[in-house]
């Protein structure tokens, strides 16, 4: 069952959930209801996680696949939710054969088909901040849509209308004047310059911009902005 005021925290939070009309309200509703009833979520160091905390996590994982539909959510039932920001270690073996170790600090994080994991301080400074174009659940979900390719590599299921050859070069493209402008002077990136790290991460992070500030990435980037209006409107 969704929590009236973890429901409404970030419809309240986030200016452009405030803005959904009663029956764009009432699907969200419905879905963030779904995901409640399909997902275990358990807290991490000993958080408590409550039924307003629940239902803030389900609006907001919910919100980019109100066109997409739920199934979309499928194939993957936890999520875990830490007290603050924590740490994962990573392993990488380089093309010479040497493995690397190192520890990095995250606010979120997706398995491909293994648990959400969230940092709850991170989510409140988003919905306090939402000027900053960050949510770490959008962020996360976007990975979650697009691993169901097979993996996280920034480029998801795409519907009919969308040419993989477009998103491919457009996508690109983009990612690659990001790096270039990024690799001077971060400061001068016209998005986050965290968005340049990777495919996948450019992906989420243009992810969030569509939801929270769609002319910013529109006025970037114009040929993505455009790519996921189609994207997450369903094709």
């Amino acid at each position: 069952m969704v929590d009236a005021a973890g429901f409404a925290r970030p419809l309240e939070k986030v200016p452009a959930l405030s803005g959904l009309d009663a029956a764009r309200r009432a699907h969200l509703r419905d879905l963030a209801g779904r995901f409640l009833r399909d997902k275990h979520f358990s807290g991490a160091h000993g958080l408590v996680v409550d039924a307003g905390m629940r239902s803030t996590i389900a609006t907001l994982a919910c919100w980019p696949v109100l066109d997409l539909g739920y199934d979309w959510l499928t194939g993957w039932c936890e999520v875990i939710v830490y007290p603050g920001g924590f740490r994962a270690r990573r392993v990488h073996d380089d093309e010479d054969g040497v493995v690397h170790e190192w520890d990095e600090d995250l606010a979120g994080e997706s398995w491909d088909r293994g648990p959400l994991v969230l940092s709850w301080e991170d989510l409140e400074l988003d919905l306090e901040q939402p000027q900053d174009c960050m949510n770490v659940v959008v962020h996360e979900i976007a990975h979650k849509l697009d691993a169901r390719s097979g993996a996280a590599d920034g480029m998801p299921p795409l519907p009919r209308s969308i040419r993989v050859s477009e998103w491919q070069r457009e996508f690109q493209r983009a990612y690659e004047h990001l790096g270039e402008i990024a690799g001077r002077d971060p400061d001068a990136a016209l998005i986050d310059p965290y968005a340049a790290d990777a495919p996948e991460e450019f992906f989420a992070v243009c992810s969030e911009y569509h939801f929270l500030a769609p002319e910013r990435i529109e006025a970037a980037y114009p040929r993505v902005a455009d790519l996921l209006a189609r994207f997450y409107a369903g094709g």
